[in-house]
């Protein structure tokens, strides 16, 4: 790495010396003489492909288009980075790039139009209809848009090059295979299997033979969608694909052709099991194909009704040494089952409990055993010893820990008995956030405990890291606690709150003293 940095560095400082100006040649009889342009500071810097990729990475996105306002040059070099990926969830976005967009389409590398309705989808789609083909385009994410059949179909042969579509919710009277079947160069697809007949003649047996690339793999069937999910599910089986992701939300399936599917992948990286209802020993089949495993997810709506249902799950964690990241959600999980995954689970960086039974004991396991933990993220039904149970054993050992989002966890009847235990559970805890030096992103809703007022913000301390921040369930917010926030977190970037806890005009001071920082109210969960 030395010699890297090292090659950059001179690299770099030669760039800038040779910088300095332009050259161009002028003559003057027999005599040719050369005359230096001279460059802003921001030309040279910007004329500089690392230290472009590093300004971008290390400014806002939001700060982008004003460093095309430099000059002509740096709008030439940072138009690109903007137009890169580009995503309109609303009216409002729409409008805003519809003036530009086919100057800069070029650029465009991906494009999201999640959740967008007619006719607002109508008036991109018009705009990219100027255009024969769109060969930079190799990601399209159109789930729970409005297209319509035709739209799609055009839309996907302008792209030959796509790469990675998301149809999930599109519904467009077709099935899913048959549409993109024009779209050979696919390496990640997902959409919803329903009830809808294929065109007569298709070959269910050759389903996914157009897509020799295909590694990334999303499925969802609903629960209308009756006998075609069989032979759906026997295509899959039959196939040859070679994924490396493999997402599935199949309650109807049978549970030996789950086990199949996972068999014929060992290259498995990312499993996501959603109410699959695969049981323990179907579990004990697949183990031996997950050995590279180092994401899963798995969700059952019946978890917290079936005893020991975690177990199977805690098999696959337990084989995969690799596993890095883990959700989880509707399982109630014992004490020796968090102490096992804390002493197997030894790479665990990220760790999501959603919907879940646990105790405050069992999840500091966690907490004092994944030493390279950098995201938490707990919303749960029920967690038995409260909120004061995570912080009252001393620093948490997991001193890399960069996000932290804790969600509707109460504390206990005990902690919250009298003023003095209140306020001593409070400093308790914030004093224990503190320790917490790279934290960027954290999170407390509804965690049911009074405002922090400045008192406990002082415990917490200016943390210069920090990004985002969102509290909630806390009371009206004062002046003061709002004007700590302002100055005591530089690094700020995202301040969410609920709307009725803070006063109109303290927004106002805030978007007026801060207005690098972006307000929003407290968005809904969704947590993958």
């Amino acid at each position: 790495m030395d010699t890297i940095r090292s090659f950059y560095r001179h690299r770099i400082s030669t760039l800038l010396r040779d910088s300095t100006g332009k050259r161009r040649s002028t003559g003057s009889g027999n005599i040719n003489r050369e005359q230096r342009i001279p460059q802003s500071a921001a030309e040279r810097v910007f004329s500089i492909p690392e230290l472009t990729l590093l300004v971008l990475k290390l400014a806002s996105p939001r700060t982008w288009p004003t460093l095309c306002l430099l000059n002509w040059n740096c709008a030439v070099i940072v138009q690109p980075y903007i137009w890169k990926s580009v995503t309109c969830h609303t009216l409002t976005t729409v409008k805003k790039i519809q003036p530009h967009i086919r100057k800069h389409v070029h650029h465009v590398e991906s494009l999201n139009l999640d959740s967008l309705p007619q006719p607002t989808l109508s008036v991109i789609l018009q705009e990219l209809s100027h255009f024969e083909y769109l060969p930079n385009i190799a990601s399209l994410v159109l789930c729970n848009s409005k297209i319509t059949l035709d739209q799609l179909s055009a839309l996907l042969s302008k792209l030959p090059h796509l790469k990675e579509v998301d149809i999930r919710g599109c519904v467009v009277h077709k099935h899913a295979l048959e549409v993109l079947a024009q779209c050979i160069n696919l390496e990640s697809m997902a959409f919803f299997h329903e009830n809808i007949l294929l065109s007569q003649g298709y070959n269910m047996d050759t389903a996914f033979a157009p897509w020799t690339r295909l590694r990334r793999l999303s499925i969802a069937v609903p629960p209308n969608a009756g006998l075609s999910a069989h032979q759906f599910e026997e295509a899959i089986n039959r196939s040859q694909l070679d994924l490396e992701w493999l997402e599935l939300s199949t309650p109807h399936w049978k549970t030996n052709t789950i086990e199949r599917i996972i068999m014929r992948n060992s290259k498995l990286k990312r499993l996501v099991l959603r109410d699959c209802g695969l049981a323990g020993e179907g579990w004990m089949v697949v183990l031996p194909s997950l050995t590279n495993l180092e994401y899963i997810a798995a969700h059952d709506s019946m978890g917290l009704m079936v005893p020991h249902s975690f177990e199977r799950h805690l098999r696959v964690i337990q084989s995969s040494p690799s596993i890095q990241h883990i959700v989880l959600g509707g399982y109630c999980i014992q004490d020796h089952e968090f102490k096992t995954l804390a002493e197997t689970a030894t790479a665990l960086t990220s760790l999501t409990l959603t919907h879940c039974n646990i105790s405050s004991q069992g999840l500091r396991q966690i907490i004092d055993h994944c030493v390279k933990l950098e995201r938490l993220r707990v919303q749960v039904f029920h967690m038995i010893g409260g909120f004061k149970g995570l912080f009252k054993d001393g620093p948490w050992a997991c001193s890399e820990l960069q996000e932290l989002e804790f969600i509707n966890i109460s504390w206990s009847q005990a902690d919250m008995a009298s003023q003095e235990t209140m306020k001593k559970s409070l400093e308790t805890m914030w004093k224990g956030l503190n320790n917490l030096s790279r934290l960027r992103v954290l999170t407390l809703r509804q965690v049911n405990m009074s405002r922090p007022t400045t008192l406990y913000l002082q415990c917490f301390g200016a943390h210069t890291n920090l990004q985002q921040l969102c509290l909630t369930g806390h009371g009206a917010w004062t002046y003061q606690e709002l004007f700590w926030i302002a100055e005591n977190f530089p690094g700020l970037e995202e301040f969410r709150c609920n709307d009725m806890e803070m006063d109109t005009s303290l927004w106002a001071w805030m978007q007026k003293n801060r207005p690098d920082v972006r307000l929003f109210p407290a968005k809904p969960v969704d947590w993958e």
